[in-house]
């Protein structure tokens, strides 16, 4: 596992390495202390030469520590996309930084309260988005950003090297459909050659969907044998997509690997997630993708190469045309209709309340009403939890002072399907889909490669039109049309059931003795951290039948796991 954790004293200025690994770079001179954890570069020579500036020209992934003796200045900085995880901690005796949160214990002052208001947010989401973490006082690195320590003074500052929005915000290039494919084609085609050359020994994920699929499909033809592709399937043949995943397999030739996830399964896989992620983390898909690098690492394999990123770069832009009806509406009428719908208190309806979600239907449909942007349309859109709620479950629970959604700002040329696209990237995919490719692959000391977050591809992508990206209804139209020039289109036009695990049927079954051991007055009166009554009722209406709080109930569970081994392991 790649890891640092670093620790600078206020009152002495001493600064000591207190725990690398074998695999982090450390470049040390009489002035300038660097560990970066990334692609080989002389990074010092560079520093010397233009200053922290010189970290703009890097576009792959890392996360480094630059400590300048000269000026007493540190700085830490984090990659464009933040594929690469970097925390820190400020507090008024020391500055803590390093690769992993959960180290962050072993330093003997850091104090690990949970922060009632993150808690609310991962209970909304299903993780915690940048800059904040489950603790009190300790932050991450956003992505594209470097902050300037001042050890003189301990002032910092933070700065945004790279936008993601900027990258949209450039006049779009009116491609013809033939020139977009073929130029996009072609960027795909070098960046998964020069990946697949770095190394011989890498597995790739098949899904069977098109990201995962032409991914497999340009490397296997770009290399002389058969490429090793992995599959994860389930019983449950209504979310079962390992069929058709065999079946591109045995089309492109690769040598392919399936494994059934089961029950038994995840009785087995499901604690570990606690150990695996530095924070609480609920992507039903975390479970799955631990068996896939397990069997990466059984085999001998050092990289799993996987698409993420492909919805957001490719453009698969949910409720895009939803989101542009609402545009259109005034903002007065929008406001009106809001304050109707929010008269109608639904929540205390005794039959109602308790319906399909109703309640959190109708709180998403007025947040919707009255969001001022997409970027807010698009967190109100993704909630999980009513804000009410929040604080009837979590002790001390206040709503965050602003969130990553509040830091997105579009401009210009930026267009509706770019915004939803854009939102998507900067919060779900970097804080919940590279959190759980990251985490299990560094879990077990695998690399991890990522080609449609190729930064260059990226901004090709930002500056094509949304004419090209969702084409006749058809979404990521581009990505598709490439994908049929490998793979026939009748083997890859089907409905996509991603990556759905029967989790509920689970939680009423193999798991239900490891969530009662979780979730009990006993324990939660001992953690005091949620109120007790008001999670044993989540708990008691899922197992009356009601389906509407399986997602509630599954987030606490994965959290009670999490704080558990995370108390028993920490110092």
């Amino acid at each position: 596992m790649k890891h640092f954790l670093i620790y600078i004293d206020k009152i002495d200025k001493s600064f000591a390495i207190v725990e690398k690994s074998d695999k982090i770079k450390i470049v040390d001179n009489k002035n300038i202390t660097i560990l970066f954890d990334g692609e080989e570069r002389d990074l010092i020579k560079d520093y010397q030469k233009e200053g922290i500036d010189a970290i703009k020209k890097i576009d792959s992934a890392f996360s480094l520590v630059l400590y300048d003796k000269l000026k007493q200045k540190l700085f830490i900085a984090r990659d464009k996309v933040g594929i690469k995880p970097l925390y820190y901690a400020n507090t008024h005796r020391e500055l803590i930084i390093g690769t992993h949160l959960k180290r962050f214990s072993k330093i003997k002052n850091f104090k690990t309260d949970i922060n009632p208001s993150a808690l609310g947010e991962y209970l909304q989401f299903g993780f915690i988005l940048q800059p904040h973490t489950i603790f009190k006082n300790a932050y991450k690195v956003c992505s594209g950003e470097y902050i300037c320590f001042n050890l003189d003074k301990f002032t910092h500052v933070s700065k945004k090297y790279w936008r993601l929005e900027e990258c949209y915000q450039q006049e779009k290039i009116l491609y013809s459909e033939d020139e977009a494919i073929e130029k996009i084609d072609s960027k795909l085609n070098s960046i998964i050659e020069r990946e697949i050359a770095y190394s011989s020994n890498f597995g790739l994920s098949l899904s069977g969907g098109y990201d995962s699929s032409t991914i497999v499909a340009i490397a296997q033809k770009h290399s002389d044998r058969k490429l090793e592709t992995f599959t994860i399937g389930f019983n449950e043949e209504q979310i079962d997509e390992a069929p058709y995943a065999k079946k591109i397999a045995n089309f492109l030739g690769t040598n392919h690997h399936e494994y059934y996830f089961s029950e038994s399964d995840a009785l087995k896989t499901i604690p570990k997630i606690a150990e695996v992620f530095d924070e609480p983390f609920a992507d039903y898909a975390a479970a799955p993708t631990i068996i896939t690098t397990q069997l990466l690492k059984q085999m001998g394999l050092e990289k799993l190469i996987v698409g993420d990123g492909g919805d957001e770069v490719f453009a698969t832009a949910e409720n895009v045309h939803s989101f542009e009806y609402l545009g259109k509406i005034p903002k007065i009428v929008k406001q009106a209709m809001a304050k109707t719908l929010n008269s109608i208190k639904l929540q205390h309806l005794p039959y109602i309340k308790e319906y399909n979600n109703l309640p959190i239907k109708q709180n998403k449909l007025y947040q919707l009403l009255m969001a001022n942007n997409i970027p807010q349309m698009v967190y109100s859109r993704n909630i999980l939890f009513l804000e009410d709620e929040l604080s009837l479950h979590i002790k001390g629970y206040q709503p965050l002072p602003y969130n990553s959604f509040d830091n997105i700002k579009f401009a210009n040329y930026s267009q509706v399907v770019d915004k939803v696209i854009g939102s998507y990237f900067k919060t779900t995919m970097v804080d919940g889909e590279l959190v759980k490719s990251y985490s299990t692959t560094n879990y077990l000391d695998l690399s991890l490669a990522t080609p449609f977050l190729d930064i260059e591809l990226i901004e090709i992508m930002a500056q094509v039109p949304s004419s090209l990206k969702i084409k006749g209804g058809t979404k990521k139209y581009l990505l598709k049309k490439i994908a049929h020039k490998y793979i026939p289109k009748e083997l890859m036009e089907r409905p996509k059931a991603g990556f759905a695990t029967p989790f509920s049927s689970w939680m009423r079954k193999n798991l239900k003795e490891l969530l009662d051991s979780q979730i009990n007055k006993k324990r939660l009166d001992k953690d005091n951290i949620f109120y007790t009554s008001s999670i044993l009722k989540i708990k008691d209406q899922f197992y009356r039948g009601n389906e509407a709080y399986k997602y509630k109930l599954w987030r606490v569970f994965i959290f009670q796991l999490w704080y558990e081994n995370f108390i028993n392991n920490k110092g």
